[in-house]
């Protein structure tokens, strides 16, 4: 595994890149607070000063070459429209990553078209060995964002992501790198 860092990445429709502490307010007024966020990371609703708080001295992570978190924005407006972030297992040279979009953009395809930047930027130019990812088997959206992007369905891991509600079964995706 080569560390590189949050690199910019880039599609047609979208630009992947680090967040600032400056994206505070944007995020604030965005996802970060919708109820399905809100349940899907068993967060509780944040108010815009600890927002701002969160991301004070994010500059300085980026600092370190295995650290990897970007926000998705749309190209021609510049909006965040959500987060992408990698835990990094170094030993086994693999990444899990975590997501989550505006649900003002849910079903246009951006969660799937970023998420392929990202494990491409992963598999090609990090040489992971393993990307992996996972949902809660209720959460067919994001089910169906794994599924787009070439990614295999390993099995359900049961009782293991804890929620408002309680336990619940996890989806478990990967892709493994034909280096």
């Amino acid at each position: 595994m080569i560390h590189k860092g949050t690199k910019e990445l880039e599609s047609n429709r979208l630009l992947l890149c680090r967040v600032k502490e400056g994206d505070a307010l944007e995020i604030f007024n965005g996802f970060v607070n919708q109820e399905s966020f809100l349940y899907y990371a068993n967060k509780e609703k944040r108010t815009l000063e600890e927002e701002v708080n969160s991301l004070k001295g994010i500059d300085s992570k980026y600092l370190n070459d295995d650290y990897y978190n970007w926000v998705i924005k749309l190209k021609d407006t510049n909006q965040i429209i959500g987060s992408i972030n990698l835990k990094v297992e170094d030993i086994n040279e693999t990444v899990e990553f975590n997501y989550v979009i505006d649900e003002r953009f849910w079903n246009k395809g951006y969660m799937s078209e970023a998420l392929n930047l990202v494990k491409d930027y992963c598999l090609n130019e990090l040489c992971v060995n393993r990307f992996q990812g996972g949902c809660c088997i209720e959460n067919i959206a994001s089910k169906r964002v794994m599924e787009k992007c070439n990614m295999q369905c390993e099995g359900i891991l049961r009782n293991y992501i804890i929620l408002s509600d309680g336990y619940h079964d996890m989806y478990m995706f990967s892709i493994i790198n034909n280096k």
